[in-house]
């Protein structure tokens, strides 16, 4: 019997989601998260789908799965929701919710879910905080021919594993290393992210129409999206506050929005040097309605919550890509080596801004990995406890099933997402992104076309499921 042991690179919600299930199954398991435990996270929102419920129903017992249910946020009594597409006149073009083939999804703060992770985890004694990787090794053991990974950080120590999984996101240096290096800066847009307390009292400051779900709106390569997140109270025998109007828990609830823009309309290199960032924005929708003007402005009298990233995507891996680096990268026994797997944005990032899809689809492509993953590292267990040690041709198998699952579908995602199939400079001048504009003829055929045609559709497609079953 051999002991079999998963290093996990990064502490997100890959790599939490990943650790709960290996350590609910029995395997040795180390995460090793950049950030020291005290500090202070924010988190913005992601939208649950069935690719996340299924990554989560893999990995994680009743219990933990139901206290994530508990803090999904809820819109008009309900937690699953889809978004209105919207014009910048606040006129909705297009409910998502009324496609009968729309996968609804559920919100819920992003910091929230990975506290809600990695807190068993840590709870294990299984995360080590400030621990920046450096580098890895392939490290053979003996006359035998068996390897092992070894797992070099900053501060000079290091770890040794079976596996060890790069759950680093779109920065990662692990992708680099092994020569996948299909991670690209976006440099087209610029996305401006807030996050502030979802008050009672904001709310009703704020358009009623949010309480319905989440809205998007495109304008000449603008792109908002804005939604709120109020879990359910917790509060059982009066110690919150009622309300008739809203029944939510106050402390959690938030609202989230994003504004991406060309980066033309944004003449500033460095984020540092954008002197008012809310302003800013607030000049880019200075055209749109009033309540849009409000939905930007809230949280203006907090610290200052705004901030702005440059976007990454992925180019697609083809399945045989570690073969064809070891076909060609002499010595360096690093590269395309199949004990060191990819997840999530470490291998697949995509744009948020501008799909139509589920928002956080990212997030939820990296938990469902974790569902094709952890089947493959299980079936290593077994072989490894019935001896004798693993091969890497083994571990070879199970990395190309894992990968094969994987590649076809979060890169059928990342294409949907404004993908990076074509070169970033073409991406630059495409013409559909900059010219799409709701509020004219588009935006009302559109309406026109949704409002005379879904009906029909609602009807064939609840007959076509009555017939199936």
């Amino acid at each position: 019997m051999c002991n079999f042991r998963v290093c996990i690179v990064g502490g997100g919600l890959a790599g939490s989601l990943l650790a709960n299930g290996i350590i609910n199954n029995g395997v040795d398991t180390m995460v090793f998260e950049r950030d020291e435990e005290t500090l202070k996270r924010e988190g913005y929102q992601i939208r649950l789908g069935d690719p996340a419920l299924t990554g989560l129903a893999s990995c994680l017992t009743d219990s933990q799965l139901e206290s994530i249910v508990q803090k999904l946020g809820r819109y008009s009594g309900s937690s699953k929701t889809a978004p209105s597409i919207c014009n910048t006149k606040f006129q909705t073009i297009l409910d998502l919710s009324a496609l009968p083939t729309y996968s609804k999804s559920s919100a819920i703060n992003r910091v929230v879910l990975r506290d809600l992770l990695l807190d068993p985890v840590i709870a294990e004694g299984r995360v080590k905080f400030g621990k920046h990787f450096s580098h890895y090794e392939i490290i053979e053991n003996g006359p035998s021919g068996n390897e092992s990974v070894k797992v070099n950080f900053t501060d000079g120590s290091s770890e040794h594993c079976d596996i060890l999984v790069a759950a680093d996101g779109s920065g990662s240096k692990i992708n680099k290393q092994i020569g996948a290096k299909n991670l690209v800066d976006m440099k087209s847009h610029v996305s401006f992210l807030s996050k502030g307390n979802a008050t009672k009292e904001r709310l009703r400051q704020l358009p009623p129409r949010l309480l319905n779900g989440p809205i998007l709106v495109f304008k000449n390569g603008i792109s908002l999206y804005y939604a709120l997140y109020l879990p359910a109270s917790q509060q059982k025998d009066g110690d919150q506050d009622q309300d008739d109007d809203f029944d939510f828990d106050e402390n959690q609830a938030s609202f989230y929005w994003s504004l991406s823009v060309p980066r033309e309309l944004c003449p500033f290199d460095n984020p540092s040097d954008i002197p008012d960032r809310r302003q800013v924005c607030l000049d880019i929708v200075r055209d749109w309605a009033p309540e849009y003007h409000v939905m930007l402005s809230a949280g203006a009298g907090d610290e200052d919550n705004i901030t702005v990233t440059r976007l990454r995507a992925s180019t697609k891996l083809s399945k045989d890509w570690r073969r064809r680096l070891q076909a060609h990268n002499g010595n360096v026994r690093e590269e395309g080596h199949p004990r060191v797997w990819l997840v999530g944005d470490a291998v697949h990032a995509m744009q948020p801004t501008r799909q139509v899809g589920i928002r956080g689809m990212g997030g939820n492509q990296a938990m469902r990995d974790i569902a094709d993953m952890l089947p493959q590292l299980l079936e290593l267990k077994r072989a490894a406890e019935a001896g004798p040690s693993l091969s890497t041709r083994e571990i070879e198998t199970r990395c190309n099933a894992y990968e094969k699952k994987m590649i076809d579908r979060s890169f059928a995602w990342v294409a949907k997402s404004g993908g990076t199939s074509q070169p970033i400079e073409e991406l630059e001048s495409a013409d559909f992104l900059k010219t799409i504009d709701l509020d004219g003829l588009l935006g009302r055929v559109i309406s026109f076309l949704a409002g005379l045609l879904l009906p029909v559709a609602t009807i064939l497609y609840k007959t076509a499921k009555r017939s199936k079953q």
